[in-house]
């Protein structure tokens, strides 16, 4: 935020104030100075007037400048001991001004002078009746000073921010000469799209305004500067602001910018179109909060511009910090093990006792979008875990018979085996291998359309998140028919989910516990209370996972010891061969996890590695 910027006469003043109820009578001066105040307070400048002597040609204007010029939205007007020396009187007077998105009052003093008129009492006006610095001529400006922003913290009250220099990319529309050019270079420099077509729109209905659409480091505008800066319309602003302690944080951190003229919109008074706001993340969704409340220095200015002194004044209000569940080591172990990844891909990590978000990170960075939270796919032979879940509760365990042909024809859609191939003869070497058409087999036998999304429900699959940031909790639509229902079971036709839900489906099977993820405190999902998950579902689905590492799809990537996991492909789109996105899920020690590589391959050798390597690091750092 801005440390202060003047405001005068922007805003017109809105809101109901004090009715007028002059009583008209003049007879003595506290019955004149009553009426005028009550005026005063209704805005009522005729009745106003009707109580001054030989008022000015610009009364009307004068008083109603300095409501204006302050955004005076309500108004109380508050009379001391009157004072009465012969045919003159006055008395103090307390003004106590609402203004527009301020929560303090402020309380300006000034001195209401009255004389006898032939026996009528009538108010002495000049501007020093509205505050005793203003002369004829002057008026009165609002300076609105932020106190400084406060801090997005981390585990243990670590900052999550620091200040650092920053390029913010923008548009200006007068100076557009081919928006399409604009719009391309903006995109191909990894600018997110929705950014850059917001930015543009905003533009063009505000053609002088700078339209920010990201910010990037200077390291990274010197890379790109060659490609941006040459194309009509880029405009570029360079601030030392706070960013994320490391770059994968700005999925949840978010950052802070100019407002743009939608955001000035939402927010309202008093914020101006020279402020710095949160743009994304935990910054955008907790600004006021973070901002505080701003303080107000009301000051007499002259024609000229000049000072003629200071009226009231109003101290800023600290904002309070967003407390996160982050761990930054943990996150930086998850940014480490991604690092070596150039698909788009997502990990996160969780505290199973807790339900805590420690980390997550989306790779690329410029992809705009935090797939770990809010991400949707078909989640593969990973939802295997919930399926089992459903036939673990029909009286199944890991011994029990299961076959697993190549492939199978239900209802005329063929489903083949997309990972492991080794024999199998029980339930626990089918999860193991994932075996697609063991799996099939036993929930055509074994379960209805029905189980599947009531099932999922017991993990909160299909609740929305609300920890605090946008996220999407998971979907298991109700299969149609028996084709449908044999996609369901291994996490393909209509069921979707993200890493943080597939994450969460992990960490209660490691606890027994299903929690509601969280990441603020104070958020929603912060209050609600664990469900147990039957006693045999968490023993069995321990000795199935384990095996998945043991000897199964996960075996021989490096996990290290003590890890639970299930592997997942999911397979989609039209061509030849399908897309394929690689999932990971899991558990060690405390720590959750779930990984997906979109069109990854295979999630055993995809993901193992670099989820290894993220547990590694997590046993190397004490995390």
């Amino acid at each position: 935020m801005t440390g202060g910027v003047a405001v005068t006469g922007v805003l017109a003043a809105v809101g109901a104030l004090l009715t007028a109820c002059s009583s008209g009578s003049s007879s003595t001066p506290q019955a004149a100075a009553a009426s005028y105040l009550a005026d005063w307070a209704g805005r009522d400048w005729t009745a106003m007037r009707a109580l001054v002597a030989g008022p000015p040609a610009d009364f009307t204007a004068a008083n109603e400048a300095a409501l204006t010029d302050l955004t005076v939205t309500q108004g109380s007007y508050s009379a001391g001991r009157m004072n009465v020396s012969g045919s003159r009187a006055h008395e103090t007077v307390t003004q106590h001004l609402r203004l527009a998105g301020i929560s303090t009052r402020v309380t300006i003093t000034s001195v209401l002078k009255l004389v006898d008129s032939s026996g009528h009492w009538l108010v002495n006006w000049s501007p020093a009746t509205i505050a005793p610095q203003l002369q004829p001529g002057d008026q009165l400006s609002l300076q609105v000073n932020w106190p400084p922003r406060a801090q997005i913290l981390g585990a243990g009250g670590a900052p999550l921010t620091a200040q650092v220099p920053m390029v913010t990319v923008g548009v200006e529309g007068q100076l557009v000469k081919n928006a399409k050019a604009v719009r391309a270079t903006l995109v191909s420099a990894g600018a997110p799209q929705q950014a850059v077509t917001s930015a543009l729109d905003g533009a063009k209905a505000e053609p002088t305004w700078f339209e920010p659409v990201y910010t990037i480091s200077w390291a990274r505008y010197q890379q790109l500067k060659p490609t941006i800066y040459p194309i009509p319309g880029t405009v570029f602003e360079t601030v030392y602001e706070r960013a994320p302690i490391t770059p994968g944080l700005g999925y949840v951190v978010g950052s802070v910018g100019p407002v743009t003229a939608q955001q000035l919109q939402q927010l309202g008074p008093p914020y101006n179109a020279s402020d710095v706001v949160g743009q994304t993340g935990l910054e955008e969704v907790y600004q006021r909060q973070l901002a505080g409340q701003p303080g107000v220095t009301v000051t007499a200015t002259t024609a000229k511009g000049a000072s003629a002194g200071t009226v009231a004044t109003v101290k800023p209000a600290p904002g309070a910090p967003v407390q996160t569940s982050i761990d930054p080591q943990v996150q930086r172990d998850v940014e480490s093990a991604l690092a070596s990844v150039h698909k788009q891909a997502a990990l996160i990590a969780v505290d199973a006792e807790t339900g805590q978000v420690l980390a997550s990170d989306t790779v690329p960075g410029t992809s705009g979008f935090n797939l770990a939270l809010d991400g949707a796919f078909p989640p593969g032979s990973s939802f295997k875990i919930i399926t089992s879940t459903a036939l673990i509760e029909h009286g199944l365990t890991p011994s029990s018979p299961a076959s697993c042909p190549p492939q199978l024809d239900v209802d005329g859609e063929v489903f083949h085996n997309s990972e492991g191939t080794a024999p199998i003869s029980d339930l626990l070497y089918a999860f193991a291998e994932s075996c697609n058409t063991a799996f099939i087999g036993l929930a055509t036998h074994h379960l209805t359309a029905a189980e599947f999304p009531a099932t999922a429900a017991q993990y909160r699959v299909g609740t929305t998140p609300q920890l605090g940031l946008p996220a999407f909790g998971g979907s298991v639509p109700k299969p149609a028919d028996e084709a449908d229902l044999a996609a369901t079971t291994i996490g393909q036709g209509r069921v979707l989910m993200s890493p943080l839900a597939m994450a969460m489906v992990a960490a209660a099977v490691d606890t027994g516990q299903v929690r509601a993820p969280v990441l603020v405190s104070g958020a929603a999902d912060a209050k609600v209370a664990p469900v147990s998950l039957p006693s045999a579902v968490v023993s069995y689905l321990h000795t199935m996972m384990a095996q998945v590492v043991a000897t199964g799809t996960a075996s021989g990537k490096g996990l290290p010891p003590g890890t639970y996991a299930k592997t997942g492909t999911a397979q989609y789109g039209s061509g030849n061969p399908l897309r394929q996105d690689a999932w990971l899920v899991g558990f060690n020690g405390n720590v959750a996890f779930a990984m997906v590589t979109v069109n990854g391959g295979e999630g055993g050798p995809t993901d193992g590695p670099i989820v290894a390597k993220f547990l590694d690091l997590v046993r190397q750092s004490g995390g």
